[in-house]
């Protein structure tokens, strides 16, 4: 039977001993599966799960010998998975995939591969498999030597039209439970792909990705997938959901709260846009009854005019009337931030400090908690604000570690940049992107 090894890539040249915030490869979860329902023998190695560096990779697939090799990329590890690609010296066929490949393929198809590398645009648990067993009928959109791009859009026949109809084998997960920040049982779960809103900084925004489309999974399909994980793992305690979209407008809270009215033995915590609680704030106490434990939201900037400059809906206003409610139910939150957007001013840099110690403060007087998770922006490839420094500096840095932000335990992986694009100095940076990530305390 054919060997297929499935790579979770490394974030770190180096094994690392850090307790990394850690969330599973869902997406390669659900490759394995369906490589595995073509009867194709498949291992998922997971480098971020167990610290594996890049030569402890390349040692690993040299020694294992696999027929076909799957990794995914990101723009903080693009020379890191070039590495582990060129230097594996053994006969096999190789599979790159992930969300920045759509803007890095013609990269790659001048790496120095010595074995035969397809490149996936797009999702590709139907596509891979028909790969491997030469019945793919889809021709590649490019051929280069040994080099072949396929992309899965919504006109191709490979491409997950009915996402309710997927099923993800999550023994390939390898024990995915997480203990989270309460000291719960923790599992990941994925109900929509694509995405409605056009941020700037995200290669996942709308006018980006026209060629696909926005599915949502049936309440059913979700209901399924959670007592498929209470059979596996019945002590499970928290149900996390990873995508933007599970809470997008009145009636998706509704489902929300008939999914998780279910299984009184879990609470839940998922992303939420402020929009969709802007419009519907009389909804905030039916997801505390519902055993709503914790809402993210992408706060990233309170600057009006950074905001406007990156695309985000909804004003600060918004956010602190959102946020006010969600505290005031009882609902905890977590704001992410984003510090260093391009031009982005001292000023800009204050709203920012001024708008999360706000929230902070509201939180000290409601039964809610606040937290905060920051960051510097790092441009990633093909976003819109990518391109724009690229169109006027024609320079993107290299990735780098950015060790004056790196005192938060479990954060090391969030701590690279690729160059201060503010117009500020680097010490000022790192100044507002501590203070307000003290403002949660502990992490």
């Amino acid at each position: 039977m054919k060997k297929f090894m499935l790579i979770n890539s490394p974030i770190f040249w180096d094994s690392t001993k850090e307790k990394e915030q850690y969330l599973s490869p869902l997406g390669l979860g659900y490759i394995a599966t369906y490589l595995e329902k073509d009867n194709i023998d498949v291992e998922v190695v997971d480098c971020v799960k167990e610290r594996k560096s890049v030569s402890d990779i390349v040692s690993y697939i040299n020694k294992i010998q696999p027929d076909y090799i799957g990794i995914n990329i990101f723009t903080q590890n693009f020379d890191m998975v070039k590495y582990i690609v060129e230097n594996v010296n053994i006969k096999c066929e190789c599979f790159i995939g992930g969300q920045v490949v759509k803007s890095i393929y013609h990269e790659i198809l001048h790496w120095k591969v010595k074995n035969i590398l397809n490149i996936i645009i797009g999702e590709g648990e139907f596509i891979i498999p028909k790969i491997v067993l030469g019945k793919c009928t889809q021709k590649a959109e490019i051929q280069r030597d040994s080099k072949f791009v396929y992309r899965v859009n919504k006109d191709s026949k490979y491409f997950p039209k009915e996402i309710s109809d997927i099923f993800l084998d999550r023994k390939y997960l390898s024990n995915e439970i997480v203990v989270n920040h309460y000291g719960k049982k923790e599992i990941g779960i994925i109900t929509s792909r694509g995405c409605a809103f056009d941020c700037a900084f995200c290669g996942g925004a709308k006018s980006l990705n026209q060629d696909v489309i926005t599915r949502f999974r049936t309440e059913d399909s979700i209901v399924t997938e959670i007592q498929e994980i209470l059979s596996t793992y019945p002590d499970i305690q928290s149900i996390r959901v990873l995508d933007d979209l599970f809470l997008r407008c009145s009636d998706s809270i509704d489902m929300a709260n008939n999914i998780f009215s279910q299984f009184p033995q879990l609470s839940w915590r998922g992303m939420v846009h402020v929009l969709s609680l802007a419009n519907s704030s009389e909804k905030i106490k039916e997801l505390k009854i519902g055993r709503c434990k914790e809402l993210f939201i992408g706060i990233e900037s309170g600057s009006e005019a950074v905001r406007k400059r990156i695309n985000k809906l909804g004003s600060s206003n918004d956010i602190v009337k959102v946020s006010q409610e969600i505290l005031q139910n009882g609902i905890d939150l977590k704001g992410y931030f984003i510090y260093g957007f391009p031009n982005e001013t001292k000023d800009d840099f204050k709203k920012t400090f001024e708008l999360a110690k706000r929230l902070k403060e509201i939180s000290l007087k409601t039964n809610g908690t606040f937290r905060t998770s920051v960051f510097q922006f790092r441009p990633y490839h093909g976003t819109q604000l990518y391109n724009e420094i690229m169109k006027n500096t024609g320079i993107i840095h290299e990735c780098q570690f950015n060790d004056s932000i790196s005192q938060f335990e479990g954060r090391s992986q969030f701590n690279f940049d690729f160059g201060n694009y503010s117009m500020e100095s680097e010490d000022l940076l790192n100044e507002y992107i501590i203070k307000t990530q003290e403002l949660t305390g502990e992490e």
